[in-house]
């Protein structure tokens, strides 16, 4: 995380200290919203992951063994909570649609536009492709698995998803110079 968290306040707040886990939760807020954004796949989720880290950082800081492995294990919680709803989003639908893709950051950085590019190269992907694409490429599932939500035959899903990531490269070529 980006702030040094003051470890009077994280031994108070440990203790039990109302006032200092308020100022704690507020202090890492934005740390975790930061994290968030990178592992989250729709803004909604971010939403979610940081509500529900900061409710678990609040009942279970207590157990907490080292005050200077906060930060960490913060780190844990909202990744952990990030895949959490990937997982849920993953079982409610069969096809993720592209709003469960990626969230991307505003800031100008190289970073974001080459995210906010690969979206674009994504998006322009025909569906039967881009689906197997996001569940093999975004998602991590197996190809065995994605042959069997889609109702295909493994070499379909290999040679759809080679022929996607074909499509992409030419269109992010640039990138790659």
């Amino acid at each position: 995380m980006r702030v040094r968290y003051d470890e009077q306040t994280l031994n108070a707040a440990r203790s039990g200290s109302r006032e200092a886990l308020e100022r704690l939760l507020f202090q890492c807020q934005p740390d975790v919203r930061h994290f968030a954004r990178k592992v989250c796949a729709t803004p909604e989720d971010v939403e979610d992951a940081v509500q529900e880290t900061l409710w678990i950082v609040s009942r279970k800081l207590g157990s907490l063994r080292v005050a200077t492995a906060f930060a960490s294990w913060a780190f844990r919680v909202v990744k952990h909570e990030c895949y959490r709803l990937l997982r849920r989003n993953r079982n409610e639908t069969n096809a993720p649609s592209l709003e469960e893709v990626s969230y991307v950051d505003s800031s100008v950085d190289t970073q974001a536009v080459l995210r906010a590019e690969t979206l674009e190269a994504l998006m322009t992907l025909p569906e039967l492709f881009r689906e197997v694409v996001v569940m093999r490429d975004v998602e991590g599932i197996p190809a065995a698995e994605v042959a069997s939500v889609l109702g295909l035959t493994l070499p379909a899903v290999k040679s759809r998803l080679h022929r996607g990531r074909h499509l992409m490269r030419l269109q992010l070529e640039h990138w790659m110079q």
